[in-house]
Parts: structure tokens; C-alpha cells; sequence
């Protein structure tokens, strides 16, 4: 059973997503799946950032 990527991983596994994309490692048949999850990180990003930046608004 393959281990879960933690905290510590997730920006190397992004950058090794991004060389094997720019190097034409991933299949052109892969790329529409790979798009709709890469939009869904987006979207959790985004709502992430905006919830932390309530939470820093919020007096001590």
C-alpha cells in the first residue's frame, strides 16, 4: 500500500508533476482528468487562503 504524501512532500511531488508536463512525460489522453484535479486543488487553495486570511483579521 503506497504511502500518503505529507506536508513536507506535496511541493516537490507539484514540481516533479511540472518538469514531467513540460518534458511531455504525462500522456496528451491523461491530461483532461489531470486538468479537472489540478482545478480542484485551485479551488481548495483558494477557499484555504481565503478562510486564513479571516482568521488573521480576528482580534487576540
Amino acid at each position: 500500500m503506497p504511502i500518503s504524501p505529507t506536508r513536507h512532500d506535496w511541493a516537490r511531488l507539484l514540481a516533479e508533476l511540472i518538469t514531467q508536463l513540460d518534458t511531455g512525460r504525462i500522456y496528451n489522453r491523461d491530461l483532461d482528468e489531470l486538468s479537472v484535479a489540478l482545478t480542484a486543488v485551485g479551488v481548495s487553495m483558494t477557499r484555504r487562503l481565503y478562510i486564513r486570511s479571516l482568521t488573521s483579521l480576528r482580534p487576540r
